[in-house]
């Protein structure tokens, strides 16, 4: 073969391979391009987990716990409810409830809620305030009116049992004063219940 044509094929050759390198080069950047440009743009999420992250949920405010009777859903210690008055009044009230007190005793309920109505005025809340207003409506024999403000001295006492005691104490008197024996009865069943609560010796 003249040394032309062989040198001719020897290029055609090393073209050929050159080519074949460079389509294999270029084929395997494709590939790799392929990849990352869809790697890290897409996410797929597995069944059991959530793609959108809702808003959290709003705390739960625990429940107020409940003084429980015996004999009505077991035992529990007593809260630390105020006992008097003095504790949760200021010191405008708590003077014209000692006054208004002082007149009850005297046998003067007029003057006795003519007072509480003053301390009303500057703490309308105020469940001891509301309690004595209705032993004075006992005492004026408006018996309807003392079981009303008895009931209202509850609402606002929201459990604490001195005051309910007191409450319901006034709620049997006025009850069994206006002639209904059944809501007397009722009533008294509370007063005992709470009674034999408060007092009860503790078990050993």
């Amino acid at each position: 073969m003249p040394v032309r044509a062989l040198l001719y094929t020897s290029a055609v050759k090393t073209d050929k391979a050159t080519v074949c390198r460079i389509a294999a080069v270029l084929l395997l950047a494709a590939a790799a391009g392929g990849c990352a440009s869809s790697q890290g743009t897409h996410r797929v999420w597995p069944k059991d987990e959530q793609g959108v992250i809702g808003r959290p949920a709003p705390p739960v405010s625990p429940p107020v716990p409940q003084p429980v009777l015996p004999g009505v859903a077991g035992e529990e210690a007593l809260p630390e409810y105020p006992r008097t008055a003095d504790e949760v009044s200021s010191a405008a009230v708590t003077a014209l409830m000692r006054q208004a007190r002082a007149a009850l005793d005297s046998g003067k309920p007029d003057q006795a809620a003519a007072t509480l109505e003053r301390a009303l005025r500057i703490e309308p809340r105020n469940y001891f305030v509301w309690s004595m207003l209705g032993q004075v409506y006992l005492a004026q024999s408006n018996y309807s009116q003392a079981a009303s403000v008895a009931d209202k001295s509850n609402a606002l006492a929201r459990g604490n049992v001195y005051v309910e005691l007191e409450n319901w104490r006034t709620i049997a008197a006025a009850r069994r004063a206006s002639g209904d024996a059944a809501g007397a009865e009722m009533a008294q069943a509370r007063v005992a219940d709470l009674e034999r609560w408060l007092y009860a010796p503790s078990a050993p």
